[in-house]
C-alpha cells in the first residue's frame, strides 16, 4: 500500500498541473481570490488559487482513505481541537448542536474523528449527477460513523436528531436550490442557504462556525465559533439574516487566515467582467 504522504503529494501535484489546464475555473477561483485578497499581488492570488486546488485532491485522496483507518488512527486524525468545548457546551442545555462548516480544509476527517469521540452526527449531503459515484461517496461517509441525509430530504429528520440531542452538521458555501438569504462575505453581498439559521431558530439547537484546516496528511485542526455574538429579536426573517451573517462573519476569519485551503470553483460573488479582477493572471 502507498504510504497516505506520497499519496498527498502526488495529488498536491496533480492538483497544481490542473490548475494550468483549466483556464475557466482558474478565471473563476482568480476573480474570488480578487475579494478575498484585495491588496495581494497577482501572483500571490495566482499561487493561493494553484494551492487551494492541490489541496482539494489531497482532501480527495484522504477521504478515500480514511474508511480504512482504525479507531486509534481516528482519533489522532484531530491535533488541536477547540470545537469540542463548544459542541460539549451545546450538548448539556440537551437541544442539539448544528456545526456550520464550509468547502474548507478537510470536512470528512473532521467527521471520522467526531464519530469516533462517540457522538452522534448526521452530516446533511448533496446528490451527485453520476448515480455510481454517489453511492460511492455516501458508503464512503457512512463508513465514517457519521448518518448521511440528502439535502433534498432533509426535512423533519434533521429537527429529529437535534431533539435527541444529536449533532448536525450542513454546509454553507453551497449552490442554493431555494431561496437564501443575502449577507455580506469580505465585504460584499453573497447570497448563501438560510437553513442552518432556520433551524437553529426554530428548534433552540447551539449553533457553530466550524472549520478544518490541514495541518499534513491525515491530519488537521478542529476549529468553532460557538460564540458568534447573535441576540434573537423576536423577528423571523431579520434574525435568520443576522444569524447567518454571523457565521459567514466567522468564516471570514478562518477563510482569511488559511485561504489556499477555501475550495470554491464556481463564482461565489455576482460575476464582474469590468474590473481588474476579471482578467485571467
Amino acid at each position: 500500500m502507498v504510504p497516505l504522504p506520497v499519496l498527498c503529494a502526488i495529488a498536491g501535484l496533480v492538483g497544481s498541473a490542473m490548475y494550468y489546464c483549466w483556464p475557466q475555473g482558474r478565471r473563476t477561483m482568480l476573480r474570488n481570490y480578487a475579494r478575498v485578497l484585495p491588496e495581494a499581488t497577482a501572483g500571490e492570488r495566482n499561487r493561493i488559487a494553484r494551492q487551494s486546488l492541490a489541496n482539494y485532491l489531497r482532501y480527495m485522496v484522504e477521504f478515500a482513505a480514511s474508511g480504512n483507518l482504525s479507531p486509534q488512527e481516528r482519533l489522532a486524525v484531530g491535533v488541536e481541537t477547540p470545537a469540542f468545548d463548544g459542541v460539549d457546551r451545546g450538548m448539556e442545555r440537551g437541544r442539539g448542536v448544528l456545526v456550520v462548516p464550509m468547502h474548507f480544509g478537510n470536512w470528512d476527517l473532521a467527521a471520522t474523528n467526531t464519530a469516533a469521540r462517540g457522538y452522534t452526527m448526521t452530516v446533511v449531503g448533496e446528490s451527485f449527477g453520476n448515480p455510481g459515484l454517489d453511492e460511492l461517496i455516501v458508503r464512503g461517509r457512512e463508513a465514517l460513523g457519521v448518518r448521511l441525509v440528502k439535502m433534498e430530504k432533509v426535512g423533519p429528520s434533521l429537527v429529529r436528531s437535534l431533539k435527541r440531542n444529536e449533532m448536525v452538521a450542513t454546509l454553507i458555501d453551497r449552490p442554493l436550490h431555494e431561496g437564501g438569504v443575502r449577507v455580506r462575505f469580505f465585504g460584499e453581498e453573497v447570497e448563501v442557504p438560510a437553513g442552518p439559521a432556520r433551524l437553529a431558530l426554530r428548534t433552540g439547537a447551539s449553533i457553530g462556525a466550524v472549520a478544518f484546516p490541514r495541518r499534513g496528511p491525515g491530519r488537521i485542526d478542529i476549529l468553532g465559533n460557538f460564540d458568534l455574538g447573535f441576540e434573537p429579536s423576536g423577528d423571523s426573517d431579520r434574525d435568520v439574516q443576522a444569524l447567518t451573517q454571523a457565521i459567514m462573519t466567522a468564516h471570514e476569519a478562518y477563510v482569511r487566515k488559511y485561504p489556499e485551503q477555501w475550495y470554491m470553483f464556481r463564482e461565489f460573488w455576482e460575476a464582474h467582467t469590468s474590473d481588474e479582477a476579471s482578467k485571467e493572471r
